[in-house]
């Protein structure tokens, strides 16, 4: 399964996926930058089903992450990944509406 990565710049998502490998290169020769998807929108993610990823750097950000996060939240049928999508969303608004 791909990796999802939400990142505030496709450069701060470039090098996590560039430090990711370097970490786990010595023991899994076969990973490659294909192994990893870049999210650059919520359109981007329809289809997908309990995605496996990580938020890295600026992505709170995000002009698009209330987008983002409500996308990802739909997706999630893993009762614990959706609790993580749940919380940040309702951080983001939290943070949002001050």
């Amino acid at each position: 399964m791909k990796t999802l990565v939400i990142a505030g710049t496709t450069h701060e998502a470039n090098y996590w996926i560039i430090q990711d490998l370097g970490k786990k290169y010595p023991s899994n020769t076969s990973l490659s930058m294909s192994d990893y998807i870049i999210g650059h929108s919520a359109d981007q993610l329809r289809g997908m089903r309990d995605p496996n990823g990580i938020f890295v750097g600026t992505w709170r950000e995000r002009a698009d992450i209330f987008e983002i996060l409500t996308a990802l939240l739909t997706q999630m049928s893993d009762p614990v990944k959706y609790n993580i999508i749940q919380d940040l969303l309702v951080q983001h608004i939290i943070e949002t509406t001050k």
